[in-house]
């Protein structure tokens, strides 16, 4: 950890789980997350450069006026998202690491090389092909509304979505973060079009990400973003990210593989028996090509240290 605050200089936060637990299965977790990190910028006074939701990790570039509310923004985004995490989840205790990394970076390639290193996680993880493909790096909000759906039109919404639209509204006028029962039951009654609609539709409500900074200040203008962004991995120094393998692309066949034995949602293995666990785990080290310890991080299995 870099124990270095300076003043509306934009801080690389880094933030992981203890044993590298996965927290992101289903997009309710991303919302619940995003929402309430948006919720808290604002009441904190906290600007927001970039953030980038990993399944294992999250990514962040902000800058506060003081280490008091940067300190407080981080900590409450933590209590909160974890409050509602372990009570949706069905778990008890902290699930951070106490001691999340965070480096400021002054100086314009310091920054470009964060931004293109935050925006580039996803690709060097397998995840997707170029910065802008993943959802949760936020980086194609930059330039549309709907990058991963249809345009909404509203006359032709169904009155489920209109209503979820309107509840959307309220909370954030209100600047309230969006809880898992709310989500689900919006979902609920949303084919798939509609539903990604809705996903585009809060991602673009609560977005607090500067763009126009980045856009004009350390680019000129989005095009000439995504060229350096795409051109460039970018690197970090200053904070050491633990890695358990080069890809995150298992994680999605361990999804697919909880998902098409009728979990539907597939987060609920976080709460499942230990011994139902095992069993679990014995049957993806047979059917899947995950690494046993990618497995103990997806099912939330400890394992002991060598």
């Amino acid at each position: 950890m870099v124990k270095r605050f300076v003043n509306n200089v934009i801080n690389h936060v880094y933030q992981r789980t203890r044993s590298g637990f996965n927290i992101f299965y289903e997009v309710e977790d991303y919302l619940v997350y995003y929402t309430i990190f948006s919720v808290m910028s604002v009441r904190y006074g906290v600007d927001v450069y970039g953030l980038c939701l990993m399944i294992d990790h999250i990514h962040s570039l902000v800058s506060a006026g003081s280490n008091r509310a940067f300190s407080s923004f981080f900590s409450n985004v933590t209590i909160q998202f974890v409050k509602e995490y372990n009570r949706y989840r069905g778990r008890t205790g902290a699930f951070f690491s106490k001691a999340f990394g965070w480096s400021p970076k002054a100086g314009m390639k310091l920054l470009r090389t964060a931004i293109s290193y935050l925006f580039n996680n996803p690709v060097e993880r397998h995840l997707c092909k170029r910065a802008q493909d993943y959802r949760w790096n936020f980086l194609a909000y930059a330039s549309s509304k709907n990058p991963f759906s249809e345009p909404l039109v509203l006359k032709q919404a169904s009155r489920s979505l209109r209503r979820a639209l309107s509840e959307v509204d309220g909370n954030v006028r209100r600047n309230k973060y969006l809880t898992y029962p709310q989500l689900k039951r919006m979902f609920a009654c949303l084919d798939r079009k509609e539903k990604n609609q809705l996903i585009d539709y809060i991602i673009v409500k609560y977005n607090v990400i500067r763009y126009d900074v980045l856009k004009t200040t350390y680019y000129e203008g989005y095009d000439n973003m995504l060229v350096a962004i795409n051109s460039n991995a970018g690197s970090e120094y200053d904070i050491p990210e633990h890695q358990w393998s080069r890809s995150d692309a298992e994680y999605r066949d361990l999804y697919k593989y909880v998902h098409e034995s009728g979990m539907e949602d597939v987060g609920k293995v976080v709460s499942m028996p230990l011994d139902s666990k095992l069993i679990l785990m014995m049957e993806m080290l047979h059917k899947t090509t995950a690494s046993k310890i990618q497995i103990c991080k997806f099912l939330h299995i400890r394992v002991a240290p060598k």
